[in-house]
């Protein structure tokens, strides 16, 4: 179980990520340890044709514990380096087979997807089956069974990865890193992205359509179980499509209910991050706020000041003058302040080393899209030293109303509060409004602090660990033991949505 557990080596992880991180880590350890006997056998089948993909024989240089000395064998070993992850922590008497291939996918010199993956088939109607009528994802359909439900299909997970990535028009600043030591830099960690992927072709996802709200095929799936709408009170198991679609949309409703994971949040999530408006006392109040990957961490002490608006000359980019796109014409009002800043434009990281340069103490942005929860802000810049924050749209245009009259406030966590949870420790899942459909209930709340690995969006600093993916999907029916079928039967299956691709991109 050892090798499950790896030390942590995450891209700019700040000090106290790291520490909350390696307590996870330690968690997910001991929560494991029990089944020392758990193992599956996970085998990675090569879907490219002769001398494309993982069998491209480009000649490439060993690195971080990766020896092939092919491009292709190296993004094969780094294909089985997470399978072997994810297969030392489950339990399953039946191989799991993950078709897989690197092939050209939708990219731009800029933003483009990464990879995709999901359940080839879901299953209902087997003999062993703990519900009816329910649909699971066939690699746990097959755990439960005890036997191959789909023995004629190539795989029970289908993962396409793009092989264009750092080419001439296709994320031309990004490379894919093939090490299996997560030090990774500044490319983008196959491994990382791997073992989320493969964590949806696992179970992690509901096949239900968050725009409509219906069902596949009529039928509820075993992930709708613990799928709990907060403000009404109902599992998405028990609701009407026209629920289900009024659900998806409830950002901070809709949380993951299983107990496990519950009992995990604690020493998984850090201390709630919060603007908190001390004055004007009509004001006063905690703002939910999205967190930066760049600069300091936010601690509970936090930093405090008054709250001055940005700006700066217009660009060429546009006239806007209160985004920190250019050097601050008022850095002598914001020296010693929190700047506020609106955003668009350029990226993250250079309105935080505009502000920064100005003698501000921490930034907050204001989303310019009436989006329902706060930005996580992407980017990556080892100089910028002062805290950053987003907050949304509405609430910036109230907290700009009151700075003719003078705003105070405070960065901070909440210690009493969990990063990604409800009050009761109970996971969020992702609810945005408008929804967004590769995206919407399959993923945890962008929220959740520090990064976990099923969240929408990719972080660099990531550890090769699963955090709370594992005991939820122990949850949904990997924890038990195989139950053998004494009547064998042919099963129904159907092809479900497919996973949400993996996209990276800059986010201004």
């Amino acid at each position: 179980m050892r090798a499950a557990c790896p030390a942590l080596r995450g891209r700019n992880a700040k000090v106290a990520v790291r520490a909350l991180r390696a307590a996870a880590a330690l968690f997910l350890c001991a929560l494991v340890a029990a089944p020392l006997t758990a193992s599956a056998r996970i085998t990675i089948v090569n879907a490219n044709q002769a001398g494309v993909g993982f069998n491209d024989t480009t000649a490439a240089t060993p690195v971080g514990g990766n020896a092939g000395t092919t491009l292709g064998s190296q993004r094969l070993n780094a294909f089985q380096q997470a399978a072997e992850l994810w297969g030392a922590l489950l339990d399953s008497d039946v191989e799991i087979r993950i078709k897989a291939s690197f092939e050209p996918l939708e990219c731009t010199a800029t933003t483009g997807t990464l990879g995709a993956a999901g359940p080839a088939t879901s299953v209902q109607g087997f003999t062993s089956a703990p519900l009816p009528e329910t649909w699971y994802v066939v690699a746990l359909a097959n755990k439960i069974a005890g036997r191959d439900l789909a023995p004629t299909a190539p795989g029970h997970i289908v993962a396409k990865f793009n092989s264009n990535v750092g080419t001439a028009g296709c994320l031309t600043e990004s490379q894919w890193y093939y090490g299996l030591d997560n030090q990774h830099g500044d490319k983008i960690d196959l491994v990382s992205v791997l073992l989320h992927e493969f964590g949806h072709g696992l179970g992690f996802l509901t096949l239900v359509d968050p725009a409509s709200g219906s069902e596949f095929l009529g039928n509820p799936d075993v992930f709708e179980g613990h799928m709990l709408d907060t403000s009404t009170g109902a599992h998405w198991n028990t609701m009407t499509d026209a629920e289900r679609k009024a659900s998806a949309i409830r950002t901070g409703a809709v949380v993951w209910d299983g107990a496990a994971v519950t009992a995990g949040v604690p020493g998984t999530l850090n201390g709630l991050p919060l603007l908190t408006v001390t004055e004007p006392p009509a004001l006063a109040g905690d703002f939910a706020v999205g967190t930066a990957d760049f600069g300091a961490a936010l601690s509970v002490a936090g930093v405090s000041g008054d709250v001055i608006a940005a700006a700066d000359a217009a660009n060429a980019d546009g006239p806007a003058t209160t985004d920190a796109c250019s050097p601050l014409d008022n850095a002598a009002e914001v020296a010693g302040k929190i700047a506020l800043v609106d955003r668009g434009i350029c990226l993250f990281t250079d309105k935080a080393r505009n502000v920064q340069a100005a003698g501000a103490i921490g930034m907050v942005v204001v989303n310019n899209k009436p989006e329902s929860s706060a930005l996580e802000m992407g980017g990556d810049d080892t100089t910028i030293t002062i805290p950053a924050v987003s907050i949304t749209q509405g609430d910036g245009a109230a907290i700009r109303a009151s700075l003719s009259i003078g705003v105070a406030a405070g960065m901070r966590l909440d210690p009493d509060r969990r990063a990604g949870a409800d009050a009761e420790n109970r996971m969020l899942l992702f609810a945005p409004d408008p929804v967004q459909p590769a995206s919407s209930t399959s993923h945890w709340d962008t929220s959740a602090y520090p990064h976990l690995l099923m969240q929408p969006n990719l972080a660099g600093d990531l550890p090769h660990a699963v955090d709370l993916t594992l005991p939820l999907l122990q949850e949904i029916g990997w924890a038990s033991a195989p139950v053998p079928e004494p009547e064998p039967r042919d099963a129904v299956h159907r092809v479900p949505r497919a996973d949400s691709p993996r996209k990276v991109g800059p986010r201004p």
